[in-house]
């Protein structure tokens, strides 16, 4: 691979956009800046394929012909842990790239550890030990030095190799398809949109309110997102969550008794007191959206946990026998959701119900019987 290829002018771009638009796929990375506004600041795009790499400024250039070839649903775009570029690319276009394939949730499928950090990947598989000199760089600022560029071109030139021998790994195993259902969601708009009226459900808070005092959040809420938004500064600028949940116990309806709330500055009575008050008074007289119907758990007894202990025992035999991180089959959560009866899992309707999903109901149906051989357990029909 060759050097990096630093691009900040249009014409540069144009001519590297030329040179991928057939790339079968493109490793891809980006660096970017949230703090003090509510949607990302995008102040990199890093791609790499097998024979090179560019390092994109898009402050300096007008990015959407690179876009318009990210966005070709023909070439496969590889990212480790996507969620965070997939939000920048859904806020720069309304939607997210597609088709994708993400290293952080293929590498447990061929037994690396669950949710792995890339330089942890990195060398697991490549034997390369990345370095974290520049992982708290301010990537708007201007000119970048030659080490912060190279630091960024790693973050693709090695995904760039990660990428084949994964992929070779799985087919070899036939698991390619098992990643289909996680790369298809990672696709879908829904998981990057803020629709305002349902801001409400991020505030942990929220679900021990009812009545009044969740109409006054759920209003609330709404209004500092949609605020947010407008202004493209972060939520909490304006009000914090508490202050909300403050709002919904004290239910102010007058400037006096909104400022004399601890934490509500002069500043924002003056800007927003007048808002807020009608916002509360008008959801007192309304009743609140309805709260997802969320089935208690039952209780675990004694001897549900010792069957979950086998079973977590079968389950991680069967990890190590096919080279599976045992978190990628099922967690203990949904072993004891088994236990008590519950048959609408995915463990029993994806992948994992041929794997391991069928050998768990067998056991649960007492067809499998458990012996110790030489210090190892035996599972037996």
């Amino acid at each position: 691979m060759t050097q990096p290829n630093y691009i900040d002018t249009q014409e540069q771009l144009i001519e590297f956009c030329s040179s991928i638009k057939k790339a079968p796929w493109l490793a891809i990375d980006t660096e970017f800046q949230r703090e003090k506004t509510y949607r990302s600041i995008l102040a990199l795009i890093q791609i790499a394929t097998p024979d090179t790499v560019a390092i994109i400024d898009p402050i300096a250039c007008d990015i959407n012909p690179l876009l318009d070839i990210l966005y070709d649903k023909n070439i496969l775009k590889i990212f480790h842990a996507a969620r965070q570029d997939q939000e920048i690319f859904y806020d720069l276009r309304g939607e997210p790239l597609a088709p994708v394939f993400d290293t952080q949730i293929a590498a447990p499928i061929l037994g690396y550890p669950e949710q792995a950090g890339y330089a942890r990947l990195v060398n697991d598989v490549l034997g390369v030990q990345l370095t974290k000199a520049h992982s708290r760089t301010d990537w708007l600022r201007r000119p970048l030095s030659e080490e912060q560029i190279t630091y960024a071109a790693d973050d693709v030139i090695y995904l760039a190799k990660l990428y084949p021998l994964l992929e070779n790994q799985l087919k070899e195993k036939k698991r390619l398809d098992w990643l289909t259902p996680a790369f298809t969601d990672l696709c879908k708009p829904s998981l990057y949109a803020n629709p305002p009226e349902l801001a409400w459900k991020r505030i942990r808070a929220a679900k021990r309110l009812k009545g009044a005092s969740l109409s006054i959040l759920q209003k609330t809420a709404e209004w500092r997102e949609i605020l947010a938004q407008q202004k493209n500064i972060p939520r909490g600028w304006l009000i914090k969550d508490d202050l909300l949940i403050e709002l919904t116990k004290l239910k102010p309806t007058t400037i006096d008794s909104l400022s004399s709330i601890r934490g509500i500055s002069d500043k924002f009575t003056e800007k927003f007191g007048l808002a807020i008050i009608e916002i509360i008074a008008a959801a007192i007289e309304n009743k609140p959206v309805p709260k997802d119907i969320q089935k208690k758990p039952n209780k675990v007894s004694e001897k549900e946990e010792a069957l979950a202990d086998l079973l977590m025992a079968q389950v991680r035999l069967k990890a190590a026998d096919a080279n599976v991180n045992p978190s990628s089959l099922t967690s203990r959560k949904e072993l004891i959701q088994l236990i008590q009866g519950q048959r609408d899992l995915e463990l029993l309707t994806d992948w994992r119900n041929e794997m391991i999903g069928q050998d768990l109901m067998a056991t649960l149906n007492g067809l499998h019987t458990f012996q110790v051989v030489s210090g190892e357990l035996n599972i037996s029909t």
